[in-house]
């Protein structure tokens, strides 16, 4: 289908070609040539056709600049109309050069006979064969006028219709369009109503600044499948972009419903298939939200965490261990670690081999870091828990 729409378009764009070119709207400037196009209302637009130092062909119309970056071989319509003007010009010649040359010669014969013959009467004949001969040339050359003059005409009403056909196509076009938003919108409109409430699940997601814990709603990328199966079938998924940064993969994947493309991006464990499946998972539905699919849930999240405010969990890496003696912890974080653990009264060395599973000396300095955060959170819930009893 889009092989033959192409062709399509590509023998329109020829026919406005042959129209602009017939119409004597092809005029040359130098080494370059200036093709006028006829508009709606009277109005036209003017266009510049020339080759470039490399030898390629080239239009200042925005068709050509937009098409010329995927296809070097694309001709618009008004480099077309250009060729056409040639061509007909270089016709045109010829037929004139064939005239004046049929007339040369039959001068040459009447000169010829003229001069090699002395008899009166086969000198009077030659004459008169002469007559007879540009007689038969001036009917020739009436009829060439005459057929030029019809090819003409035809050529005008064929650019009038051709005029015509183009503005019914174009008011085709903006009807098709004006159907076409229609259509999107009233899709949207669907794909916005609230989630089944039986399809909403709940987990746990962030702490507030009190340390409670909030649940989240959110539902899972199958219900957002057959949501699209069943409002847009001939939906379309695509992952766009795959980047790990650290221990995060982060998957960029994109929708397309009625010819608009959304995209969302979401995250998950690098060094676990369920990591990676859940990344992308999740930006399928991040996608989905922008064409109004369970936006109402991500609206609730953010509205309370907006008011509540959140506390952000450390992220201990997954391998803490340091691997050189370069990334190995500094002294200075390892003073920090035990004046922490003995401001909050925790043996440093147990809570280290608690939440990362080896020796405070054997932490990479961005493992040390994450121990640090945590002790200080620590540090902070005990100063409140005493504040409390204090009151």
């Amino acid at each position: 289908m889009a092989l033959v729409a192409t062709d399509k378009k590509t023998v329109m764009r020829d026919k406005r070609a042959q129209g602009i070119a017939a119409m004597g709207l092809v005029s040359r400037e130098g080494n370059r040539f200036k093709v006028m196009t006829p508009g709606l209302r009277g109005r036209s637009f003017s266009y510049e056709v020339w080759r470039d130092d490399k030898g390629k062909v080239r239009c200042t119309c925005l068709e050509f600049e937009e098409m010329f970056a995927e296809n070097t071989s694309f001709r618009c319509e008004h480099i077309l109309a250009v060729k056409h003007s040639i061509l007909a010009k270089n016709t045109e010649t010829k037929k004139e050069a064939t005239t004046e040359e049929l007339v040369g010669k039959v001068s040459e014969t009447a000169v010829e006979t003229l001069n090699t013959n002395t008899n009166a009467s086969e000198t009077l004949q030659h004459e008169e064969s002469v007559e007879r001969e540009q007689t038969d040339v001036g009917k020739s050359t009436d009829l060439r006028l005459l057929a030029k003059q019809e090819e003409e005409k035809e050529q005008t009403m064929n650019t009038q219709n051709l005029q015509i056909a183009e503005i019914n196509e174009q008011s085709n076009e903006i009807s098709e369009n004006k159907d076409n938003v229609l259509t999107f919108t009233n899709t949207l409109h669907i794909l916005r109503q609230q989630v089944d409430p039986k399809l909403v699940k709940t987990r746990e997601g962030w702490k507030d600044r009190q340390g409670q814990t909030h649940l989240v709603e959110y539902v899972e990328w199958h219900v957002v499948a057959d949501i699209l199966d069943r409002v847009t079938p001939d939906w379309s998924h695509a992952v766009r972009d795959i980047k790990q940064i650290g221990d995060i993969i982060a998957v960029t994947a994109a929708i397309t419903i009625d010819g608009i493309t959304r995209e969302g991006v979401g995250t998950g464990d690098a060094n676990s298939e369920m990591g990676i499946k859940k990344a992308e998972h999740d930006a399928l539905k991040r996608a989905a939200v922008k064409f109004g699919i369970a936006r109402e849930l991500y609206k609730r999240e953010s509205d309370v965490i907006e008011k509540e405010g959140t506390v952000q969990t450390p992220l201990f890496p997954r391998d803490p261990i340091a691997k050189s003696i370069a990334d190995l912890v500094t002294a200075k974080q390892l003073g920090m670690i035990r004046a922490l653990a003995r401001e909050i009264g925790v043996d440093h060395e147990t809570e280290c081999n608690t939440v990362l599973g080896c020796k405070t000396d054997e932490l990479s300095k961005r493992a040390a870091s994450s121990l640090i955060e945590h002790l200080k959170k620590l540090s902070e819930e005990a100063a409140l828990k005493n504040m409390r009893r204090a009151s």
